[in-house]
């Protein structure tokens, strides 16, 4: 009748929408959250963005600065394997 190997869990191309990934993040998720103050994590990422804004808003003006494609080894294709 043919092949009724069972494959490891998640070793399918799920492609995007994979729920093997979802079911580990939400569970990666859900124990950092039972074992950690997220509220005081907060706190301590927020007072890390007031103390650091000008860093944060140079990075994220750097980020936005570009696309992919906007890069000359993007458009080189060093990036993606052509050259």
């Amino acid at each position: 009748m043919g092949d009724d190997k069972k494959q490891p869990q998640g070793s399918l191309d799920e492609g995007e929408g994979s729920k093997t990934a979802d079911k580990q993040y939400r569970q990666g998720a859900t124990d950092f959250a039972k074992r950690t103050d997220t509220l005081q994590k907060g706190i301590e990422a927020e007072r890390e963005v007031e103390n650091y804004r000008d860093e944060y808003e140079r990075a994220e003006k750097s980020g936005r600065s570009h696309g992919a494609g906007d890069l000359e080894s993007d458009l080189e294709g060093k990036n993606d394997g052509r050259v």
